[in-house]
């Protein structure tokens, strides 16, 4: 029984230091850049949590990773330029994006282990309103897409 246990305690050891390294090796391989009024920008958290709150009059393209954390993506103050696109990716974390309900949100998701849900309604938005087109993958982890609430 001691052998067992001294045998579990290293292999809790080495699996989190290994995390500890991995959430490094994330953070300094993948570019984080932009901020709230930019019209491109990409988020990294590793081991965290971040809120962003964009209210750029022209996004384009956004970008959000999350290992062992979470992201909340709120573009409820943004406009879209056309074409514009999110690129998430949630690896043992999740990531959640608030959207205008007037947007219509198309999604291609994949994701093993975990979800991709798109709960934004897609009869609610005109024939001509904004289009995000959005590629989201899961990995243990969550995405979800919403519209705001409307008190």
């Amino acid at each position: 029984m001691v052998r067992f246990v001294k045998k579990l305690v290293i292999w809790l050891f080495v699996l989190g230091a290994s995390s500890v390294v991995a959430a490094a090796v994330v953070r300094n391989r993948v570019p984080a850049f932009g901020d709230e009024g930019d019209d491109e920008f990409s988020i990294v958290v590793a081991m965290g949590g971040k809120v962003f709150e964009s209210s750029t009059s022209n996004l384009s393209e956004g970008r959000a990773t999350a290992f062992m954390g979470g992201i909340e993506l709120d573009l409820v103050d943004a406009d879209l330029a056309p074409g514009a696109h999110l690129v998430l990716r949630a690896v043992v974390g999740g990531i959640d994006v608030v959207v205008p309900s007037e947007w219509r949100v198309e999604m291609m998701g994949r994701s093993v282990m975990g979800g991709v849900a798109n709960l934004t309604d897609p009869d609610a938005p005109k024939e001509d309103a904004p289009v995000l087109l959005v590629d989201a993958l899961a990995l243990m982890g969550g995405i979800e897409i919403h519209a705001e609430e409307i008190a």
